[in-house]
């Protein structure tokens, strides 16, 4: 398994600005509500704070795995999973930039792209290889 660079999560500052964010508007839509106050601010102040408390923990990883290429994000309600599997995949290009390389994984029309460190371009050509021998993989190099 090798992680892309292209991963992201909510850092901890950003987690408890939303935690923080959260508790003060679902606290004050509550007082609303047993205030008799049932009218579209109080609704609005709940529903704010459910999607503030959804971010406070926000995980996406996207790796090369055996299954192929996998996406997964993780929140504190919901867990999806996308995976592009190596059957699926007609050509990888791996072009570099700096101290960057950029996947490319061709799908009929569409495809993924996917950032890794060049350090692991070695890891990325063995890994393809050892799960789709027959995948044809293009290198392309910027021209200066």
């Amino acid at each position: 398994m090798l992680s892309s660079a292209s991963a992201r999560e909510a850092g901890k500052w950003k987690s408890g600005a939303f935690a923080v964010i959260a508790v003060y508007l679902l606290f004050t839509g509550l007082w609303q509500l047993t205030k008799g106050n049932y009218g579209q601010k109080a609704w609005l102040n709940i529903f704010l704070g459910l999607c503030s408390a959804m971010v406070v923990r926000y995980e996406k990883r996207i790796y090369v795995s055996e299954l192929g290429l996998v996406k997964e994000t993780h929140t504190w309600f919901s867990h999806h999973r996308e995976i592009l599997p190596w059957k699926e995949i007609r050509s990888v290009t791996l072009q570099t930039k700096g101290e960057r390389v950029m996947l490319f994984a061709e799908r009929d029309v569409t495809g993924w792209k996917l950032l890794f460190g060049k350090g692991d371009m070695p890891k990325l050509k063995e890994l393809i290889k050892q799960y789709a021998p027959k995948l044809k993989i293009t290198e392309v190099y910027p021209r200066f």
